[in-house]
């Protein structure tokens, strides 16, 4: 995961599947709680941040899609089913037993848990890019997709089910506006 690139600027290049697992990771350390308290729940942390941590393993063989490249999710689910049983089936039976159904969870988003990790994950980038003052638009990256709306699009459904991920999105989002990072 370290050698697995996104398309998500940094200082010295790009953010590395790796870096970004780290930052979903310490996002939803920070956040569960309160995402509990809301929504008066009791939450699995522990399975929280495995799913994490699994959530984009298939990535070291199918690499990374940018956010706007809709063509190219197109079968990402059936790559990505395909790539994380090729590599979860070199483990142990007790531990693909273990991971192969937290992947699989974690990407339906058939859990409160998963739609905490998948809805950080989808948060993250922008987050990152806010944080680094590294938009879309001032990296070159003219496009009419790249809008307000095209964000909310990829964003809000993913995000709906909390009022305090929503909040942080539409934070991020207002920093985004303010700083002409979108069209």
């Amino acid at each position: 995961m370290k050698e697995t690139y996104r398309f998500t600027p940094k200082g010295d290049g790009y953010e590395s599947d790796a870096e970004h697992t780290w930052s979903i990771a310490m996002l939803c350390m920070l956040l569960t709680k309160r995402v509990q308290k809301e929504l008066n729940v009791d939450l699995d942390i522990e399975k929280i941040l495995k799913m994490a941590i699994v959530h984009d393993l298939a990535e070291v063989l199918t690499g990374d899609l940018k956010t706007w490249d809709s063509k190219g999710r197109i079968g990402k689910e059936e790559r990505e089913e395909k790539a994380i049983e090729e590599l979860f089936s070199k483990l142990p039976r007790d531990l693909y037993d273990e991971f192969f159904p937290l992947w699989t969870e974690c990407e339906a988003k058939r859990s409160l848990e998963a739609k905490i990790v998948k809805s950080l994950d989808r948060l993250e980038p922008v987050l990152h890019r806010i944080y680094l003052d590294y938009g879309w638009e001032n990296l070159g990256e003219k496009d009419p997709d790249k809008t307000v709306e095209a964000l909310d699009s990829r964003h809000l459904a993913r995000h709906e089910f909390s009022a305090v991920i929503t909040e942080l999105y539409e934070y991020a989002k207002e920093e985004s506006i303010e700083r002409e990072m979108l069209s």
